[in-house]
């Protein structure tokens, strides 16, 4: 099971101001291994975040699985020369593409709709944590973090799209 959290939505599960839905969502990447996911421009984003100490803490103790940046960076071009997305974040849906990671945190809801976009993320297709309506834990976040298949393939051999 595994996860991208998007750099608008990365104060919520690593500073002071969290949520109780980014609390739970902080317990849930730390209670397995490389369940959170991060690679090309995405982790340079949050590089420039209070987060990137916590983020980089985790790749160093392998509780976060960084993915190669060149592939990810190669593969966001690809899309960006291929398809137009509702969002500007080519970046997004190539780390879902390249990782296999299918739970997407955000807040951005032109990304939401790419990121469930069975033309894009698919085999399972993409899902969404947010909290642009409220910070508390909803029964949704709860099913979302209780959800099985949300990593293709255990989160290897991702397929592109076409």
């Amino acid at each position: 099971m595994c996860a991208i959290l998007d750099t608008d939505a990365s104060h919520e599960v690593f500073t002071k101001q969290q949520h109780e839905a980014g609390q739970r969502f902080l317990r849930w990447i730390n209670s397995k291994p490389k369940r959170l996911v991060v690679g090309g421009q995405m982790l340079r984003e949050i590089n420039k975040t209070p987060a990137r100490l916590l983020i980089a803490e985790g790749i160093r103790s392998a509780r976060i699985r960084r993915e190669n940046d060149a592939k990810v960076d190669e593969k966001e071009e690809e899309l960006r020369q291929s398809i137009v997305l509702k969002s500007n974040d080519y970046h997004v849906i190539a780390l879902a593409i390249v990782s296999g990671a299918r739970l997407l945190y955000s807040n951005d809801k032109d990304l939401h709709k790419d990121f469930k976009n069975h033309k894009l993320i698919r085999n399972p297709r993409g899902k969404v944590y947010s909290t642009d309506c409220k910070g508390s834990f909803t029964g949704t976040h709860k099913r979302l973090l209780q959800t099985k298949d949300l990593c293709r393939d255990g989160c290897t051999n991702p397929q592109s799209p076409k």
